[in-house]
């Protein structure tokens, strides 16, 4: 089970939805070092600390996060970037 789980609807298709999710893999790897794979139109992501996964449908991304021990303290500061990042890239 992730530690943190988010759902946000979009308007922007699969393609786009990709292109937005990318743009986001792109700005954790800057900010983070995070590493990012796709499979299929999941995006599964890992950092210090933290490994998860964004799955892009036609019409909405979950985001599925799961932080270590470490972590779990900032939990709500991290699931608040998370929809900031959201916000940003699926507008």
């Amino acid at each position: 089970m992730a530690t943190i789980d988010v759902t946000r609807r979009h308007a922007l298709g699969i393609e786009g939805g990709r292109q937005a999710v990318e743009s986001v893999a792109q700005e954790l790897k800057s900010d983070l070092n995070a590493n990012h794979v796709w499979q299929g139109d999941t995006l599964k992501f890992d950092c210090p600390g933290a490994t998860g996964h964004i799955q892009v449908e036609e019409d909405r991304v979950r985001v599925a996060v799961d932080l270590s021990w470490l972590l779990r303290p900032a939990k709500g500061k991290i699931e608040q970037s998370i929809q900031e990042y959201l916000d940003r890239y699926l507008a």
